[in-house]
């Protein structure tokens, strides 16, 4: 039998004399609340920003490729002198499809506004999903004819409506042979499209992109043969980081491989960062537990020192006094954290499958309720925190119980 944690586990649960709780339960009660507290708390809000992430990477999804591969020295890819074989061969067969971009301005009746021209070609619905964000019109990317496919921002500038046959989008791109003209309409090509539909996959895309077949926007911009990124469809997550590794060394330094996280890298750069702020700020309700556990056993090593005196004359040492108050404190912590990581996941999981809080319903929301995603990582990081606070608290109340028993 482990003696000195037979004895934690008896004053944790000790009574007064006659009857009650002691002042030494009251105080570990205390602690135990606010250990239960707070790993409940950083359970929910660690599940929160998982839940976020997860669903903004979806909306995501159905715009952004797996992997992008860019220029690192220019703004333009040559098609004619890219290593075409080598690319292949490290995708293993997965899908990709070749786009060009351009900043142009539009005009639609009355109105202007200035976009992004998106080129696509025949495989951009597959690779990408594209087609599952088409809210209005109808849009086929195997067609050969020149039609545009407008986001639901761009749109709304707009006031464009696909149904209307009788309005045509008008697309106008600075010409890359003309120096000075004399009159300014000279200066642009110009292109006349049909709006086919309107697309909504999520707001920064919706207010930046028009999408048009690549061949008609390569003859709009007298760039034959040029692309600005290959976008590539991976069939299992888990193969991206080894299909990226596979392009970067074929590929070398002259191009830019990334994958869906880094094309957004500040917004998810921001969701990880404010994921770690919350973990710190919920950590000091955990601290604020450890600060009243340290309180408590130092009472309790107060209060039971003539009992420390009578197990030393038994042949209890100073360590094994030391270890007593040690395993009191990482009782608290341990039964307190694990509650709390119970109470946590409960509420987290009720919450994934029923939506019980809901958000403020608004046209701009995708979804009624919060989302919330438990991953398995954050409940060790959650346990791991709430002990490695229990044995902190107890090192102060163990040295000086050491210090009773040195007497």
């Amino acid at each position: 039998m482990n003696l000195p944690f037979y004895i934690a586990k008896r004053y944790f649960f000790s009574k007064k004399k006659g009857g009650g709780l002691s002042l030494i339960s009251v105080v570990s009660g205390i602690s135990l609340l606010g250990y239960i507290v707070g790993a409940a708390a950083l359970v929910i809000v660690l599940s929160v920003f998982n839940g976020f992430e997860e669903l903004f990477s979806t909306m995501y999804k159905n715009f952004d490729s797996d992997l992008r591969v860019t220029s690192h020295v220019g703004k333009t890819i040559d098609s004619t002198t890219f290593k075409w074989a080598s690319f292949q061969e490290a995708l293993a067969g997965e899908s990709y499809s070749l786009t060009l971009e351009e900043n142009v301005l539009l005009r639609y009746d009355e109105r202007q506004n200035i976009a992004t021209l998106k080129g696509v070609d025949k495989q951009y619905a597959k690779v990408t999903g594209f087609d599952k964000t088409i809210i209005s019109g109808v849009v086929d990317l195997n067609n050969e004819e020149a039609f545009a496919v407008v986001g639901q921002g761009v749109a709304y500038r707009l006031s464009l409506d696909p149904n209307d046959i009788f309005k045509a989008l008008s697309i106008y791109v600075p010409r890359r042979d003309v120096q000075s003209v004399i009159n300014p309409e000279d200066a642009f090509n110009k292109a006349v499209v049909v709006p086919a539909g309107v697309f909504s996959a999520q707001d920064e895309a919706d207010n930046k992109y028009v999408i048009c077949p690549i061949g008609f926007v390569r003859e709009l911009l007298q760039r034959s043969g040029y692309i600005t990124a290959i976008e590539i469809r991976v069939t299992d997550n888990a193969n991206i980081p080894k299909v990226k590794r596979a392009l970067k060394e074929i590929l070398g330094t002259d191009f830019d491989v990334k994958d869906r996280f880094e094309q957004h890298d500040s917004f998810f750069k921001i969701m990880k960062s404010e994921k770690m702020v919350s973990y710190f700020i919920l950590l000091f309700i955990l601290l604020i537990a450890a600060s009243n556990t340290i309180s408590s056993l130092y009472i309790l090593a107060m209060e039971k020192s003539r009992d420390m005196l009578v197990l030393k004359s038994m042949g209890l040492n100073q360590q094994s006094a030391s270890k007593i108050f040690v395993y009191e404190g990482l009782v608290i912590a341990i039964f307190g954290g694990g509650i709390g990581v119970f109470l946590g996941l409960v509420l987290s999981l009720l919450q994934e499958k029923f939506g019980i809080i809901s958000l403020q319903e608004s046209a701009d929301v995708v979804f009624s309720s919060y989302p919330i995603k438990v991953i398995w990582v954050d409940i060790v990081l959650v346990l791991a925190t709430a002990v490695v606070l229990g044995y902190l608290t107890t090192i102060y109340p163990a040295k000086k119980v050491k210090q009773l028993m040195s007497r």
